[in-house]
């Protein structure tokens, strides 16, 4: 079976009738692929045209022609392309369809990296490249189109009912298998053929939409075809729907109330009192107690309804991570996230519920609020400043997003499905005014709101929440739409930690480093597992045994070695796990004092004695800085590193036979080795980073890591604060290229 990080090979099968000019730019846009394991599968569907002649001119053996003596049409002439072909993924491609030059290897990649996938969409365009560019879309829209990413059921709805459906044309990748299984094109259609071959993929298969423009469908077909295709389309879409009829998702159910409280324990009673009151009685209420130092516990005590549940951070981690948990922790369908010092009305479980049942498809139902002072008697049209919108009304998705956008709309505690807040991600912890703007833009992207049009919930303005929220709110809105950076295949990624133990012995820091660091990714939805190996005096030997128990393990993703004398920041682990690179490192003093350098570390340095700094800006306004050589004390490796590795080097082995009793024979890769290599001796991270770089592999620093490396003494401190103290712009390129990084309170969207 191939692993991820392999290059197995893509099928592209093209049905063509005629049409040889378009033919040819199509052909031109595979061959110039920069992923060159792929086969281009042709069905000549009875042109009258010399397309094989076009096909000969590209002289390329990965092209295979086929040819039919009548016209057949697009689903048969395609279903015999989908017969022949032999890859791991198939892609369909048309005529009147170019490839963007990276569309294979993106793809691919993903695959390769997210088993559990079984096809994955790039976005199509209509038009001209002009018109549509291709790569990578602008952060919002790549925003945007992770949140196209949604359930199978809505999968469905927006199929069937033909709304605006973001996969299609030469945007598909598909396991080969998966597409066996479903056995191609429905033959008996012509027009709705691909939209119905989707509606089977989402009622058992999982897909995914990639944030790239991946090709261009040109619109080349004629006005009367076109006109006769009207006539078929009604016929032909009825027959879909008959076929994949729709099964709403269930529009009642267990409800939870989650109440986050911190220091608001003397408005807590009347919250809960107002969750315990409802005509339709909730079924779980979820108090979490975020650190409070005022007398929470006494207030707790007077709770003594069974439906009731406490829980408790032992420091204050935010309102955010709080909802975060008890959405991972309700037992409910539905959850109704509301503060510690508000309340709800009586009704307001049976009307949104309702509301549910109405509108099966939307995905959060929300009230009218009306204000109160800290009494919650008197009314007061003394609110937050940007809540101009109060007396929210339903309105289309589109609108809803451009007002959220400027966060000018405010409405009170709604009520989510549950299973719909755990697949957008649930609250974003970075922003701590507006994550909730944030949420409903996710949400949005999937189905619509309804909202109540009476006040329903009840807003306590006052102090705590009130000027100071302001400002920040102010500082946020413009990183709206940065806020959804996790990349939304990270459930799909399992992290190996891999560390190697001198007799067992591990510094207390790392202990607690560690500990951390796996409770923040298990609360992030990243897979990982834990692996320590010890009696081996040879470091190179250790980590070459740990990497290949890392490839025996079909769902590891990454490799990440951490020594037992490291401790770090756990949110810069996260980070480094996070980006897209296959070799990122964090820079540390190895038993050196930071202050005694005076060249930077693990940089190129050229014969002049001038560094050579290169430098790629991330999204999040960090830098990474290209390295010479990374040391292995605390460094991510990616899966298609190792497979490239033993690829290139065939003959880089050994045996150990006592660590393998059922196969003696078995053959180890050293990736890792302390040798001579050109009359230089090179330790095992200089010979690894040496044969890396000999194969075109690059390394990265992410400087921003707070690590400390532990001895008899601890040698700490933060790789970017060190290079901008000690090697400003005129010694150096490097501030030049850390313009901008480490922004005070800029942090990666996690």
């Amino acid at each position: 079976m191939e692993q991820p990080g392999s290059t197995p090979l893509v099928s592209i099968c093209s049905q063509i009738h005629n049409q040889t000019d378009w033919a040819k730019e199509m052909i031109a846009s595979v061959v110039a692929q920069t992923y060159g394991n792929w086969e281009l599968l042709i069905v000549d569907d009875g042109s009258t045209q010399d397309l094989k002649a076009v096909i000969e001119s590209f002289n390329d053996k990965r092209i295979t022609y086929f040819r039919f003596d009548e016209k057949r049409g697009i689903p048969k002439g395609t279903n015999h392309a989908l017969r022949q072909a032999k890859g791991k993924y198939v892609c369909l491609m048309a005529a009147d369809e170019v490839y963007w030059i990276d569309k294979l290897k993106v793809q691919v990649d993903f695959m390769e990296l997210n088993p559990a996938v079984d096809a994955c969409w790039g976005l199509p365009g209509s038009g001209s490249v002009a018109s549509f560019p291709l790569g990578p879309r602008p952060d919002w829209e790549r925003y945007t189109m992770r949140a196209h990413n949604r359930s199978n059921a809505q999968w469905l709805k927006t199929l069937i009912n033909l709304e605006n459906v973001p996969i299609g044309g030469c945007g598909l990748m598909m396991k080969k298998s998966v597409m066996d299984e479903l056995g191609g094109l429905d033959e008996s259609l012509t027009l709705f053929s691909d939209h119905e071959l989707y509606c089977r993929f989402f009622e058992k298969y999982t897909g995914v939409v990639l944030p790239y423009r991946v090709g261009i469908d040109k619109p080349v077909t004629e006005d009367s075809v076109r006109a006769q295709n009207q006539g078929n389309a009604q016929k032909e879409l009825d027959y879909v729907r008959a076929v994949h009829p729709l099964i709403a998702p269930p529009a009642d159910g267990k409800v939870t109330v989650c109440i986050p409280c911190h220091n608001h324990a003397k408005f807590l009673p009347e919250a809960v009192a107002s969750a315990l009151a409802q005509t339709r009685p909730v079924d779980e209420i979820l108090i979490l107690n975020d650190c409070s130092t005022d007398d929470f516990k006494t207030v707790a005590q007077q709770f003594t309804d069974p439906r009731i549940k406490l829980l408790a951070f032992d420091e204050n981690r935010g309102v955010q991570e709080a909802m975060n948990q008890m959405a991972l922790r309700a037992e409910g369908d539905f959850i109704v996230f509301l503060s510690a010092d508000d309340t709800i009305d009586k009704t307001y479980v049976e009307k949104a519920l309702s509301e549910f049942k109405a509108h099966p498809w939307t995905e959060m139902v929300a009230s009218q609020t009306d204000f109160f002072n800290e009494d919650m008697k008197t009314p007061t049209e003394k609110a937050h400043p940007f809540w101009t919108i109060k007396q929210a009304v339903n309105k289309p998705r589109e609108q809803w997003i451009a007002e959220l956008e400027q966060g000018n709309h405010y409405f009170g505690a709604g009520m989510y499905r549950t299973k719909s807040v755990l697949e957008v991600g649930c609250w974003e912890k970075e922003y701590k005014v507006i994550s909730d703007y944030q949420m409903y833009l996710k949400l949005l992207q999937r189905e619509n709101f309804r909202i109540i049009h009476e006040p329903l919930t009840h807003t306590r303005v006052h102090g705590a929440n009130n000027s100071l929220l302001d400002k920040k709110r102010a500082a946020e809105l413009p990183w709206l739409y940065h806020a959804a950076k996790k990349p939304f295949y990270r459930q799909r990624m399992r992290v190996v930690i891999a560390t190697p133990f001198y007799e067992l012995k591990a510094f207390s820091p790392y202990v607690t480093s560690l500990a951390q660091t796996c409770r923040l990714m298990t609360e992030l939805g990243i897979g990982w597992r834990y692996m320590e190996l010890s009696g081996d005096s040879y470091v190179h030997r250790a980590r070459n045994t740990m990497v290949d128990s890392f490839l025996r393990d079909p769902d590891a993703t990454h490799l990440f070695f951490v020594d037992s004398d490291m401790s770090w920041d756990p949110e810069a682990f996260v980070r480094m796990v996070l980006l897209p690179d296959d070799v990122v490192g964090a820079s540390y003093p190895v038993k050196n004092n930071w202050e005694a350098w005076t060249s930077i570390p693990h940089l190129d340095v050229e014969e002049n004695g001038t560094t050579n700094i290169q430098g790629r800006p991330l999204e999040d306004g960090s830098v990474l800085i290209k390295a010479a050589v990374l040391a292995g004390g605390f460094v991510r490796i990616t899966r298609r590193v190792f497979e490239t590795f033993k690829e290139k080097y065939p003959d880089l082995w050994y045996q150990e036979p006592s660590t393998d009793k059922e196969n003696p024979e078995y053959k180890f890769t050293a990736f890792y080795g302390a040798e001579s290599i050109d009359h230089k001796f090179f330790g095992e991270d200089h010979c690894f980073a040496k044969r890396l770089r000999d194969i075109g592999i690059p390394m990265w620093i992410y400087p921003n890591v707070n690590i400390v490396h532990w001895g008899y003494q601890p040698f700490g401190g933060n790789y970017d604060a060190w290079l901008k103290k000690n090697f400003s712009e005129d010694k150096s390129k490097v501030a030049k290229h850390l313009e901008g990084f480490n922004k005070e309170g800029q942090r990666l969207a996690m």
